[in-house]
């Protein structure tokens, strides 16, 4: 009985436990009272193996379910991924075009206007792409030469309009003060002021 019972607590002790010594031969004699503690404690480890057994079934498959779930949300956020990386790009082209459609429209607005100030097509298509792309200095060269070309032809069209006059003796000029004063154009008139200036003294 005593070599059954001490088999019995051995096969059920946890790992670094040990079962109760075998004291025969040592003198003890088992009581009925000693057999039914022993059959407790046997009934207690069986019970409490179970338990332990069962709480490591649950956490397994909680932790299966854990490694599931974050196999799932690692998926589902690379699919987010690709698509916000998506919706980024279409974005971008988006914006990009209605860019490209606002220079556009700048750029006819700017050349109807310099149009409108005289410039021939060409020159005023240039005007307008320096004026969209923010280049101020080739504006200005551009206009300096319209405002240059524009004096010239008026000068040429006043030269060709006016009478042939006779020429003052030792006047220097073929033009008077009163039909310099008559130009009707403020630049050209200035121009023949400063020529004539001895006319003014």
């Amino acid at each position: 009985m005593n070599n059954e019972l001490s088999y019995n607590l051995q096969f059920f002790a946890e790992e670094g436990e040990s079962a109760p010594e075998n004291t025969e031969g040592q003198g003890a004699e088992p009581t009925e009272e000693g057999s039914e503690k022993v059959a407790e404690l046997l009934a207690e480890l069986a019970k409490e193996r179970a338990a332990r057994q069962k709480d490591k079934a649950a956490l397994d498959k909680v932790l299966k379910e854990n490694g599931e779930i974050k196999k799932s949300l690692r998926a589902r956020q690379s699919e987010q991924e690709i698509e916000d990386e998506a919706k980024r790009e279409e974005a971008e082209k988006v914006k990009a075009h209605i860019a490209e459609l606002e220079e556009y429209r700048q750029r006819n607005e700017a050349k109807e206007r310099y149009l409108l100030q005289g410039m021939d097509a060409e020159t005023a298509k240039k005007a307008a792409e320096a004026e969209v792309s923010g280049d101020m200095d080739e504006l200005a060269a551009i206009q300096k030469q319209h405002t240059d070309a524009l004096i010239k032809a008026k000068e040429a069209e006043w030269k060709a309009s006016r009478p042939q006059l006779n020429v003052g003796e030792g006047s220097g000029s073929d033009m008077t003060r009163d039909e310099i004063m008559a130009i009707s154009d403020p630049v050209i008139r200035r121009q023949k002021i400063a020529e004539n200036i001895d006319k003014f003294n």
